[in-house]
């Protein structure tokens, strides 16, 4: 949790930290689950309600964030990763389905509230701007939603070679990332911050998950993409380069200030 501070820890700084861990958490647990486990009606349900419980935890800490930035940022977190999605709930159980259906809806409200609230609750001139708090929710999923329509199609047409739909989802996500370093590097030292902080947590849970994958697989003794390895890559790539705008940043914040 370095990353999103150095300095002494506020009680917004605290509930924005164990906010993004509950999260991490949640996300890296649903993956691990779905690798090593057989999915039963009883075990979905209980994952809905795990998860369930953690998105309020989640909301809970998202009301006691007072400042502004680390309210935007826990919105966004919650807004994007909560709660995850269940592989196999709504062929067990279209009942827990619909409720749990009906948790990410009402938490799709709440997060959207709360980072409302916490933009306009800045002081003006506002330092988190507009257009990279609506970049960091959306252009990863509307790249990635491309994605997910090409993949199948290119499968298709390559007769079920998957080296191009892997190759399309590379660059597709890589091009994200490539146009919010470049908002990054043009928005001011708060707005830059936000997204830097944002990609580095989110690259670090991809690169946490995709992990878990290889490492369950290789004690069970069964086939590993090598694209897992090619995604690796690519999260260590950009988490450096996130890492290294964010400081640049910072600095020239501090020295504005100085």
């Amino acid at each position: 949790m370095g990353i999103i501070m150095r300095e002494k820890a506020s009680s917004g700084k605290l509930c924005c930290m164990t906010a993004v861990a509950l999260i991490l958490a949640a996300y890296i647990l649903q993956r691990v689950l779905h690798i090593s486990f057989d999915i039963t009606k009883e075990f979905a349900i209980a994952q809905a309600i795990v998860f369930s419980l953690a998105t309020a935890v989640v909301m809970l800490l998202l009301i006691n964030t007072k400042e502004s930035f680390y309210g935007i940022l826990t919105a966004i977190f919650g807004l994007r990763m909560m709660p995850p999605d269940i592989s196999g709930l709504k062929q067990f159980s279209p009942q827990a389905d619909i409720l749990y259906f009906l948790v990410q809806q009402f938490s799709l409200l709440v997060f959207t509230a709360g980072l409302l609230w916490y933009y306009e609750k800045q002081e003006k001139p506002k330092q988190i701007k507009a257009l990279p708090i609506l970049c960091t929710v959306l252009i990863v999923p509307f790249l990635m939603g491309i994605q997910n329509e090409l993949g199948p199609y290119l499968n298709a047409v390559a007769n079920g070679n998957m080296i191009y739909s892997y190759f399309s989802g590379f660059m597709l996500y890589s091009a994200a990332m490539i146009i919010l370093l470049l908002i990054a590097s043009k928005s001011d030292t708060q707005s830059a911050r936000l997204i830097t902080d944002y990609q580095m947590v989110a690259l670090l849970l991809n690169f946490g998950r995709r992990v878990c994958a290889v490492i369950i697989n290789l004690a069970e003794g069964t086939h590993i993409s090598r694209s897992y390895y090619c995604w690796i890559a690519i999260y260590i790539f950009f988490f450096i380069a996130f890492f290294i705008l964010r400081k640049k940043k910072l600095n020239i914040g501090e020295n504005k200030d100085g």
